[in-house]
């Protein structure tokens, strides 16, 4: 049997393990479920909050951990605990929203696992939420009456302030004031942000958690597609990018495979964990 030394595969989902359907492949299932059964932990490492990440996955053997608000949130899925939390001050967290309050987008927010929203934004979401995102979107917020409110009430502060734009130079305008409070701003889609706590992002998660199982950086296979994903691809010993990823992204791979349209992870998995020829 064919043996690699990738002990960890940890995996983007929006854009990289899920298609555009926000569908997990049966080819890409099957090639995950053969890592798990050669002792590879499958660590999804996503922007989405835990209440997020979907069912299907979480039902494939070795996936054990999870990776979620960028960082921000490091779950033990068994015990259903966060091991890791890592959240945007609440000052500045308030600083940020009124900032973006000047600006025509929708910011919600992401709090314990669980993501918060206003019945405007809801309604507004048929106009700045993309097509394929909008039903995950709906369905795994919580309305609040006042976000601003509710942030000022979190002591702890809060996992992460995440925005939708309809505006490329809104956004980058925005983003520039934003960055400079000090905090981490990427993007996952073209017109994106999300803002998290300084020093957080998908790559530290990584080599955190690696570092809690006892593996080097040289174990670790990261997937990803989009900016938020290029500390984590950049941090793994074998980073893969998607064909579709970002510029940044496929800069910072080892190697870019087929697109998530194209069970793109699979094929990744397939050559450098389980040693197949291309099919």
């Amino acid at each position: 049997m064919y043996t690699s030394a990738i002990r960890l595969i940890a995996v983007d989902l929006d854009g990289t393990v899920l298609n555009d359907r926000k569908q997990l492949t049966p080819r890409t299932a099957a090639a995950l479920t053969e890592a798990a059964a050669r002792g590879v932990e499958i660590v999804p490492a996503t922007g989405r909050t835990a209440a997020g990440l979907p069912a299907e996955l979480l039902a494939l053997p070795g996936v054990h951990y999870a990776i979620t608000s960028n960082g921000a949130r490091m779950m033990d899925l068994a015990s259903g605990r966060a091991v890791r939390e890592l959240y945007l001050a609440r000052e500045t967290a308030l600083a940020a929203f009124d900032i973006l309050a000047r600006y025509d987008c929708v910011t919600d927010l992401f709090q314990d696992g669980r993501g918060y929203t206003t019945e405007a934004n809801r309604a507004a979401s048929y106009r700045f939420v993309p097509d394929n995102l909008r039903d995950y979107v709906l369905n795994t917020r919580t309305v609040l009456p006042d976000l601003r409110a509710f942030i000022a009430s979190q002591e702890r502060g809060i996992e992460k302030l995440t925005i939708f734009f309809l505006d490329e130079d809104e956004r980058r305008r925005a983003w520039a004031e934003v960055a400079a409070l000090g905090v981490d701003v990427v993007s996952s889609l073209p017109l994106n942000m999300e803002i998290n706590a300084a020093g957080v992002d998908k790559g530290a998660g990584l080599l955190a958690l690696a570092e809690q199982l006892g593996l080097p950086a040289s174990a670790l296979m990261a997937c990803g597609d989009g900016g938020n994903d290029t500390a984590m691809v950049a941090a793994a010993g074998l980073g893969v990018a998607m064909a579709n990823a970002f510029p940044e992204v496929k800069a910072a791979a080892s190697y870019v495979t087929a697109s998530n349209n194209e069970d793109g992870v699979a094929l990744a998995v397939e050559k450098f964990v389980l040693g197949k020829e291309a099919l």
